[in-house]
């Protein structure tokens, strides 16, 4: 478990403030002693995240309580016969924020001490610092149902509840804002989307870690949910951090056809570290020691001008953990479309090597064999932190080349050729790497247009016929006419993306390999051709991120 290097974002610090075990006087999980005497005798808590964030203040959940967990039991009775005598088994804490029995945590904060005189408010989602065989019940449990059938899960009802609560505490021009991490960003996700139409204008912003994406769950909710989320993503309040090396925030991710929610911003991370390395100096690729941040205290996050190799990665992520979701159901088809699919996937990336094969068979319900498991295993891992290391030689060569650029403009001589050399032999194999880069990000980056597409078709069918009872069906369908897809969406053009694409992969390995054979022969080639070599400005291309179609 890794912490913050930086405490400059406030959505950040309330987020990882909802967990146990972080820095002391920052959890709003775990109050310090001065915390808890405010709370009890002032009403709030006072919390200061330093580094020029604004001090806000933790309030109380009025309603928690203790619950008890009583088990009857038939006991026989002296002079015969049974009689029922009841036992509390168990105690948990609930209340419009807490349900220790579903597993549920939110924390509402203020930018005043008192909510009558607050302008801003921040409604805070725990979530789950990441997979372990600790955690596993209550992510099989949990999240079964968002996985694998997009399902409205229960600790996003008991958030809606909360949210409306809090929204009718508001003054007059006061604003919540929403937050949470991994598994905490599907319950603020769902709940906010459900709230009534009179809530949606209170919501300030919506911004989730490291969570996966939940599109196709709000397309199975009701209208309104969807008119909710329409809303909020063209006002741009919702905002995604995810990791490309986190299965997590991979989940349901490039996925062909699903118009991911909100802005999605991919993290800049310290290290290549997978989603179970916890024990790691800058902690899992789920955790908030992997952040790094800007000068001016934002969140830095990768562009896919100058770090394709990022995006590259969370790609080839997605598509593997959909990929070995796949194989699973080959080896057992029994468990498809189930909830122990789930079990067996989260087991995969829960364990702690091979010596933990009998977890997966036994989430497998014994469906799969120990040879089947250790095959899955063995593959998915392979292939997982290959990506991670693929994309750490990348990180890697384009550190290299710009140092190697400044130690040329200040030598002279030999060493000023020696440099040449080295810097020919790492440009030769960034070269080749960009080439795919950037062949699998205009796929990407075109098939993600084409779906905004669609579903902005979609929700012009619906309104329009929505309408229907107040024109006629010719009415109706000239309306629609404009915006049917074959009018927005020019499928000869996008072919030739592809086609344009794929030829300047070819020619980035060819000028690889030419690149090489300069490399080996420097001295050579320092004349005139090197000179136009290092100087020459390349060809324009067509850029992923400026497409036309």
């Amino acid at each position: 478990m890794a912490d913050l290097k930086n405490n400059s974002d406030i959505f950040a610090d309330l987020a990882q403030g909802a967990y146990y075990n972080r820095p002391e006087h920052k959890m709003l999980a775990d109050p310090d002693k001065k915390q808890l005497e405010s709370l009890r005798d002032k009403g709030y808590a006072e919390y200061n995240f330093g580094d020029g964030v604004k001090t806000v203040y933790l309030q109380p959940d009025k309603t928690l309580h203790t619950e008890q967990i009583v088990t009857n039991l038939q006991v026989p009775k002296i002079n015969g016969g049974y009689e029922t005598q009841s036992y509390v088994t168990d105690t948990y804490q609930k209340g419009l924020l807490t349900d220790e029995k579903a597993g549920y945590n939110s924390y509402f904060v203020t930018d005043k001490p008192n909510v009558k005189d607050s302008k801003e408010t921040y409604f805070v989602t725990r979530g789950s610092d990441g997979m372990s065989m600790e955690n596993l019940n209550d992510w099989v449990n949990n999240n079964a149902n968002f996985t694998l059938f997009n399902s409205y899960i229960p600790q996003a009802k008991l958030a809606e509840k909360a949210m409306e609560a809090k929204i009718k505490e508001l003054p007059k021009g006061a604003t919540m804002n929403v937050t949470g991490h991994s598994l905490g960003t599907m319950v603020s996700i769902q709940a906010v989307v459900n709230l009534p139409a009179t809530d949606i204008d209170k919501i300030g912003r919506v911004v989730l870690f490291q969570g996966p994406d939940a599109r196709e769950s709000i397309n199975k909710m009701s209208k309104q949910a969807r008119e909710n989320i329409e809303k909020l993503e063209a006002q741009g309040k919702i905002d995604y951090y995810v990791s490309p090396f986190d299965i997590v925030s991979m989940l349901n991710r490039n996925k062909k056809g699903v118009d991911e929610i909100g802005n999605v911003h991919y993290l800049m991370p310290i290290s290549g570290t997978n989603t179970l390395q916890t024990d790691a100096l800058h902690g899992s690729s789920h955790d908030f020691g992997q952040y790094q941040f800007n000068k001016d205290g934002s969140i830095k996050e990768a562009n896919v001008k100058d770090n394709p190799e990022i995006f590259e990665a969370g790609i080839r992520v997605s598509r593997l953990i959909d990929e070995t979701m796949a194989q699973i159901v080959k080896k057992a088809p029994q468990i498809a479309g189930s909830a122990t699919l789930t079990a067996v996937l989260t087991s995969m990336v829960a364990v702690s090597g091979r010596v933990d094969i009998a977890t997966i068979v036994a989430a497998s319900g014994g469906k799969l064999t120990k040879e089947q498991a250790m095959e899955l295993y063995d593959t998915f891992m392979k292939k997982y932190n290959g990506i991670i290391k693929d994309t750490e030689i990348s990180m890697k060569r384009n550190s290299e080349i710009s140092n190697l650029k400044s130690s040329i403009s200040t030598s002279t001589g030999g060493q000023k050729v020696k440099l040449r050399a080295e810097l020919a032999g790492v440009v030769a194999e960034e070269a080749k790497s960009y080439g795919r880069e950037y062949n699998e990000l205009v796929k990407n980056c075109q098939q993600e247009t084409e779906d905004e597409i669609d579903q902005i078709v979609r929700e012009v069918y619906e309104g329009a016929h929505g309408s229907a009872i107040y024109l006629s069906y010719y009415e109706v369908e000239e309306l629609i006419q404009s915006f049917e897809k074959d009018r927005l969406w020019d499928n000869s053009q996008a072919a030739d993306n592809l086609k344009e694409a794929k030829k300047y992969k070819e020619k980035l390995d060819k000028f690889s390999s030419a690149l090489k054979d300069v490399s080996k022969n420097i001295q050579t080639y320092d004349g005139a051709a090197g000179k136009s070599l290092f100087n020459e400005k390349p060809k324009t291309v067509l850029e992923p991120w400026n497409l036309h179609f």
